[in-house]
């Protein structure tokens, strides 16, 4: 009798000869596969690339204009009244005087039907309605000045 290891000898060899041939066909496989991919990795890694250094612009141009718009809300808004002026009374433009072929009024004399309203009636206070138009647009101006770092930066 043969011992044991003598006994199953041949098909120890068929496993070694089959499991180099699976380790060598995996090997093949894996870098047919590897250089395949290989151009679409780079593109892949090129495009990761260019979409880290997009966000790394829109961050800082964020946090550029979000500090600018802190300095804004920050800046005190003037409270001072800002009123309108009430249209002055004009005379309808009639016919001219009797007696005179349209000549001016003499100095200090005011012609017919104009009134003096030197601002006994003031007009209404749009103060706050103005200084808002100018935050508003002072945010507009900072949100463009953002929007032009975020396309200038390299």
């Amino acid at each position: 009798m043969l011992p044991i290891v003598y006994r199953y000898l041949p098909h120890l060899f068929v496993v070694a000869v089959a499991s180099a041939g699976v380790v060598y066909a995996g090997f093949h496989i894996r870098e047919g596969v590897r250089r395949e991919l290989e151009p679409k990795i780079a593109r892949l890694e090129a495009d990761l690339a260019a979409e880290r250094a997009d966000r790394k612009r829109s961050e800082a141009a964020s946090s550029a204009y979000q500090a600018e718009l802190a300095d804004l809300r920050n800046r005190p808004v003037p409270r001072a009244s800002v009123r309108l002026c009430r249209a002055p009374t004009v005379p309808t433009p009639g016919k001219a005087p009797g007696g005179t072929d349209g000549a001016t009024t003499p100095a200090g004399s005011r012609p017919e039907g104009v009134t003096d309203d030197s601002g006994e009636r003031a007009g209404p206070d749009i103060g706050p309605d103005l200084y808002a138009l100018a935050a508003s647009c002072d945010a507009v101006a900072a949100r463009l000045r953002a929007l032009q770092g975020w396309v200038a930066a390299p």
